[in-house]
C-alpha cells in the first residue's frame, strides 16, 4: 500500500478520517463509543492536540485537530493503537480493526473551517439516523448549538468565532448554518488528496513543505500536488468535460463561448503563464483581454452555485491529473 503523505508543521489543522476494515464496525454500543471518546480526551492530553469537533460512527470516525507541536502522526497512531487494543480484548477477537493508515488532509482553518465543521456534524444527517445533528450523541455538535457545559479538551470557541460575537447569537447561528439545504462537500476542494485550502495556502503548502522531497513513488500525493498543468492539459480537461472540440475553445471571437471563458479563467490561475502568453495560446488576444475574461467568470461564479461546482470538479481532476 502506498504511503499516504504527512505534512506536519506546528499550528497545522487536519480534518482527520478512518474507517473499520473492509467497513466493518469500529464502535458496537454505547460502552464502546464511550470508551472511544475517552481515549479521544487522553490523546488531546497527552499529545497537547487541540480537537476543534469529532463525530463517531459505526464503522468510522471524523476528527478536526490542530497540532501545536506538530505531531499528528504520533497522536493519531497512539489514538487507534489505543483504542484497537481496547476493542480486541472487550470483543475477544484479533488483527486490524482499522482500514490501512489513517486519511489526514492539512487544512486551510481561515479558509475551510467552518465549511468542515458542517460536514463532519451533519454525518448522522446523511445516514438517516438523526433530523437534526445536534441530538446526535456521539459528536461535538450539541456542544456547538445547546447551552452545555464544553469538556475543556474540545474547542468550540474557534468556529464559532465567524458566527457572532456573543455565544448565545453564535450558537443560534451555526444551528442555522447546519439547517442549509445545500452544504457544500469539501471534499470538491481537496487537492492531491491531502490538501484543503485557498489557491495561495495551497501553493504555500508546495513551495515549503514539497518541493525538496522526492519520495513520489512511494507517495503518489506527492505527484499530484507538486505539478502545474500546462494551459494544453487544463484546455483539454474544459473541452471534455463539457464535450466540445478543443478548437472551439481555442478560437477566438463570438460571444456567450462558457467553455473558452472557463479555460481562460482556469489557465489563469493555474498555469502560471503569463496573461501575454496566455493571450497568444487562446487566438492571439491580448493579455487585458485574458484578465477581463478571468474577471467575468470569477463574478459570475458567486451568482451560478452549478458553474461554481463544474470549475472546482476541474480543478480538482487537473490536481490529479485525471
Amino acid at each position: 500500500m502506498a504511503r499516504p503523505l504527512r505534512i506536519e508543521y506546528p499550528g497545522a489543522f487536519y480534518h482527520v478520517i478512518n474507517r473499520g476494515q473492509r467497513q466493518g464496525a469500529v464502535v458496537d454500543d454505547v460502552r464502546d463509543r464511550r470508551q472511544f471518546l475517552l481515549y479521544l480526551e487522553r490523546m488531546a492530553r497527552q499529545h497537547s492536540v487541540v480537537v476543534h469537533g469529532y463525530c463517531v460512527m459505526t464503522n468510522h470516525y471524523h476528527l478536526i485537530i490542530e497540532t501545536p507541536e506538530a505531531n499528528l502522526s504520533r497522536a493519531v497512531q497512539w489514538l487507534n493503537v489505543s483504542y484497537a487494543s481496547y476493542y480486541n480484548r472487550r470483543h475477544r477477537c484479533s488483527g486490524h480493526l482499522f482500514q490501512g493508515r489513517f486519511k489526514a488532509v492539512v487544512v486551510d482553518a481561515a479558509s475551510y473551517l467552518e465549511v468542515l465543521s458542517r460536514y463532519i456534524h451533519l454525518n448522522p444527517v446523511r445516514a438517516g439516523i438523526k433530523s437534526r445533528p445536534w441530538d446526535y450523541h456521539w459528536s461535538s455538535c450539541r456542544y456547538f448549538v445547546k447551552a452545555l457545559a464544553v469538556p475543556d479538551w474540545l474547542e468550540i470557541h474557534r468556529v464559532l468565532a465567524g458566527f457572532g460575537r456573543s455565544l448565545k447569537t453564535a450558537r443560534r447561528r451555526y444551528a442555522d448554518y447546519l439547517r442549509q439545504a445545500d452544504a457544500d462537500d469539501p471534499f470538491d476542494y481537496v487537492l492531491g488528496n491531502s490538501v484543503l485550502g485557498s489557491p495561495a495556502f495551497v501553493e504555500w503548502i508546495k513551495a515549503t513543505f514539497l518541493s525538496e522531497r522526492n519520495d513520489s513513488r512511494e507517495i503518489p500525493a506527492l505527484r499530484q500536488l507538486r505539478p502545474r498543468p500546462s494551459v494544453e492539459q487544463i484546455t483539454d480537461a474544459v473541452a471534455r468535460h463539457y464535450q466540445v472540440a478543443t478548437q472551439e475553445i481555442l478560437r477566438a471571437g463570438g460571444k456567450k463561448n462558457r467553455p473558452r471563458d472557463v479555460a481562460i479563467y482556469l489557465a489563469r490561475e493555474l498555469s502560471g503563464l503569463s496573461c501575454q502568453r496566455l493571450g497568444q495560446h487562446f487566438g492571439g488576444i491580448s493579455g487585458a483581454a485574458v484578465t477581463m475574461r478571468y474577471k467575468h467568470v470569477e463574478e459570475r461564479l458567486a451568482k451560478d452555485p452549478k458553474q461554481a461546482r463544474d470549475i472546482r470538479r476541474m480543478r480538482k481532476a487537473l490536481a490529479n491529473n485525471e
